[in-house]
């Protein structure tokens, strides 16, 4: 069978973001045998969505829809399809009921506008998304059959994973199960990593194995092809296996979402551990990364940001002197912060970050220039200097991303 991609949004158009969604779709179509003859991109416009509709429908066994189905008035993908198959849209009751729920839980009115994500074309099948509110279709005709799907990719992945590929298995009795799994491997550069694992990727093709890199993250997605799901597992194992015996140490967690920081928050709470921090020039990233999990205030009774060079000292502790003579971008100040703010607040580590973000050069210290310390409550402490390169923004998170990947070396692995 032959399949067609209409990626809805203004935004891919005007190249303000990737369409990386049409590139993940082809690749699993690829591999259950649905060749992808064509792409199609097109504006929010009734019109034009109609049009890409018209042309799709007439050459292709499948079309998918990927976007616009968003709460504002010009998520138009779901009515421009009901109005070209000639359907009504009607509310899906367990769509509308996770909606309603999500804003009540946020404390927040429920509008009309938002009600529009549950909507559904008669006689169409849902495709639930278990990671947002707006509601997927699978609509079948005669001649064409129709899937719409939501444009993030947050969504917009799992839903494929989970929902769209069993659902077209049983469709269309695809021979082949697709199976995935995500390693998240931390503490090593993208060219060790990709060095270390080079000879098991280049002689497999079954799985599949894809490399993506992140600042402090590095991700390993395998994706195998069986006859049955317990077969695709056996073959995901073997390979993890053969990973983790190259680079085991670095690995860290497995998954499709996971997020590093909440791994390692996550992991402090599981431990009991509790965390401060004293921030510099991360100006409070730090803790409120920390707080974004849920859970944090089991372990982080709270922080300090201390700018100023008499705040260091009046809120934790750093004596002037070792200002004076090390100035304040040094790995002595680094280590007086931590150790300032754990003995203040009693928790079992303490992180410090003293730096310069730039965009100009401080004393003599250039921007990128970074310390990082890590108390404990035993009375020792790490620390440890970088020279990130980068704006402001990229410079204050990189030094956040270390911060945790401290915690997990000399706390959590």
């Amino acid at each position: 069978m032959n399949a067609e991609i209409i990626s809805v949004g203004t935004e891919i158009l005007l190249g303000e973001i990737v369409d990386t969604n049409a590139v993940y779709l082809s690749q699993l179509f690829a591999k259950l045998g649905i060749d992808v003859f064509n792409k199609i991109t097109v504006g929010d416009n009734e019109k034009n969505i109609m049009d890409a509709l018209e042309v799709a429908s007439k050459r292709s066994d499948l079309v998918v829809t990927i976007g616009g189905l968003g709460p504002t008035e010009d998520d138009i993908t779901k009515q421009s399809l009901a109005k070209f198959v000639g359907k009504n849209l009607k509310h899906d009751p367990e769509a509308l009921q996770q909606i309603a729920d999500y804003f009540k839980k946020q404390n927040r009115p429920l509008t009309k506008n938002n009600e529009r994500q549950a909507l559904l074309l008669d006689g169409a099948k849902p495709i639930h998304n278990p990671n947002g509110l707006a509601l997927g279709i699978f609509y079948h005709t005669e001649q064409t059959d129709y899937i719409v799907l939501p444009g993030p990719p947050s969504e917009f992945e799992p839903m494929v994973d989970e929902k769209v590929l069993p659902l077209l298995s049983q469709q269309y009795g695809l021979e082949k199960t697709i199976q995935s799994k995500t390693l998240h491997f931390v503490g090593i550069g993208e060219a060790d990593l990709a060095a270390r694992v080079d000879e098991i990727v280049r002689n497999q093709s079954n799985p599949t194995i894809a490399l993506y890199f992140k600042p402090t993250d590095v991700t390993i997605r395998l994706t195998a092809k069986a006859n049955s799901k317990l077969a695709a597992e056996e073959i995901l194992n073997h390979t993890k296996n053969q990973l983790l015996d190259r680079v085991g140490e670095f690995f860290y967690a497995e998954g499709d979402r996971v997020s590093f920081t909440d791994f390692v928050v996550n992991q402090l709470i599981k431990r009991n551990i509790s965390l401060t921090a004293a921030e510099s020039l991360t100006g409070g990233a730090f803790e409120s990364t920390v707080v974004e999990t849920s859970g944090a205030a089991t372990i982080f009774p709270g922080g300090f940001v201390t700018y100023a060079d008499e705040v260091k000292s009046k809120l934790i502790g750093v004596q002037p002197a070792t200002i004076e003579e090390n100035t304040v971008v040094s790995r002595q100040v680094a280590e007086e912060m931590a150790r300032g703010a754990q003995k203040t607040l009693d928790t079992d580590i303490a992180v410090s970050f003293t730096g310069v973000a730039g965009p100009g050069a401080l004393e003599h210290h250039q921007p990128g220039n970074v310390w990082i310390g890590l108390a404990k409550r035993d009375g020792s402490i790490v620390t440890k200097e970088f020279n990130f390169v980068g704006n402001r923004e990229k410079i204050r998170h990189l030094a956040v991303m270390n911060g945790f990947r401290m915690i997990w070396e000399n706390v959590i692995k």
